[in-house]
């Protein structure tokens, strides 16, 4: 057979669309069984417990009760599963969140700000066993990003500090600084 042949006799079968027997209409259909059962319920008497299980909303009046200090207190989870913790979808918490003029969830903010407190308090520790004053300056920052941390908390919407931004930018640039010079001095031994 040349190519034309196979593909004429592959289309000569006329497709006619099958419906899975778990197939549901929006209209009961009534089973050849007798008039009081319908055809949805037999099915779904035969299908496994996890098929059957209807997805459930969150009560109107819980989602209504939803406080910005409710809100806060998850700000440093991901999205998800501050959600989850909430009881209510996604979809619905991103609502609240416009409701309460937040446009985007702080828990990126908020992390980012716990990783450079994290790191200040460890460079304080080691400051102060060599030099007490930049012990000082260190614990300084470290309290005036706290501050900043807290306010986010409060006020979810609003931006990090162009200072601070600044200074997690020479942070970054430390570690990847640091990193490539263990790397050069690694790679410069195997040699």
């Amino acid at each position: 057979m040349d190519g034309e042949s196979k593909r004429d006799s592959y289309h000569s079968t006329p497709l006619v669309p099958m419906f899975h027997q778990y197939y549901q209409s929006p209209h009961p259909i009534v089973a050849p069984g007798g008039p009081g059962l319908f055809k949805n319920q037999e099915i779904n008497q035969h299908l496994p417990e996890a098929m059957v299980k209807q997805k459930r909303r969150a009560a109107t009046d819980h989602v209504a009760s939803i406080a910005l200090t409710d809100l806060a207190k998850y700000f440093d989870l991901p999205i998800v599963e501050a959600a989850r913790n909430l009881k209510i979808g996604l979809t619905v918490l991103k609502k609240k969140c416009r409701e309460f003029g937040i446009p985007r969830w702080p828990h990126r903010k908020i992390k980012s700000l716990d990783t450079l407190i994290h790191d200040l308090s460890e460079e304080a520790a080691k400051q102060e066993r060599v030099n007490q004053a930049g012990a000082k300056a260190v614990t300084k920052r470290q309290k005036m990003l706290e501050r900043e941390k807290e306010g986010i908390e409060q006020q979810p919407f609003m931006e990090i500090r162009s200072e601070t931004k600044r200074f997690r930018q020479d942070v970054f640039k430390q570690r990847h600084m640091a990193r490539a010079r263990k790397n050069t001095t690694t790679n410069s031994s195997d040699v």
